[in-house]
C-alpha cells in the first residue's frame, strides 16, 4: 500500500482501534486484549515530546525475565510509531501487563543483540517479517528494562502545566501557577 494512502486511511482506523483495545484491556485488566497476533500484549504510556500529555499504546511484546522486547514497526510504515519518538526524547515509560503496572526504561540495544531479538520477532509474529520488507527504514527494536526505585514513587512525572487563575477569584490580577 503506498504510503500516503496509508497515512490518510489506515492511521486513522488503527488509533481507533487502539483506543478501543486500551480501554477494553483496562476494563478487564487485562483479560481481553491480552494477545494479539499469538504474543503478549503490554500497554505502554510514554509523556508526548511535544504535548507533554500521557499517551498509551497497546504493543506486542517479547518477554525475557525482568524486561521486554518490542518493534517500532507502525504496520511497516515509513514513519516511525510516535510512541517511540516519545521514549527517544524521553525513555521512561509505565508498561501494564495483565493488570499490573512496572516503571520501565528504555534503549537500543547492541547491533548484535538487536539482530538476535529482530530474528525472535520473525519467528513469534511472521508479520513482522512484512513490515520491514514494506518499508525503506530499519525498524528498531526497543528494550525495556524494568526500573528499580522507591515504590511510593509516582509512575510517571506529569509534565508541568500552567493553569490560569481567573482574575476574579485572584483579586483583580491573572495569576499563573505551575
Amino acid at each position: 500500500m503506498d504510503q500516503h494512502v496509508y497515512s490518510r486511511l489506515v492511521k486513522p482506523a488503527a488509533k481507533a482501534l487502539a483506543r478501543t483495545h486500551v480501554a477494553a484491556y483496562r476494563a478487564t485488566r487485562g483479560s481481553l486484549g491480552a494477545r494479539w497476533a499469538g504474543g503478549d500484549v503490554a500497554l505502554i504510556t510514554t509523556i508526548g515530546r511535544r504535548s507533554g500529555r500521557r499517551r498509551t499504546t497497546p504493543v506486542v511484546c517479547l518477554r525475557d525475565n525482568d524486561h521486554l522486547a518490542i518493534v517500532a514497526s507502525n504496520g511497516g510504515s515509513d514513519h516511525p510509531p510516535s510512541w517511540w519518538l516519545n521514549l527517544q526524547h524521553n525513555p521512561r515509560a509505565e508498561v501494564e501487563i495483565a493488570g499490573t503496572r512496572h516503571i520501565m526504561r528504555a534503549h537500543r540495544p547492541e547491533p548484535d543483540i538487536e539482530a538476535s531479538l529482530a530474528a525472535r520477532f520473525c519467528r513469534a509474529f511472521p508479520r513482522f517479517e512484512y513490515y520491514q520488507r514494506r518499508t525503506k527504514r530499519n525498524i528498531p527494536v526497543v528494550v525495556l528494562r524494568a526500573e528499580h526505585e522507591q515504590p511510593h514513587r509516582p509512575a510517571i512525572e506529569h509534565a508541568t502545566r500552567r493553569w490560569r487563575v481567573p482574575s476574579f477569584v485572584s483579586g483583580g490580577s491573572d495569576v499563573a501557577l505551575a
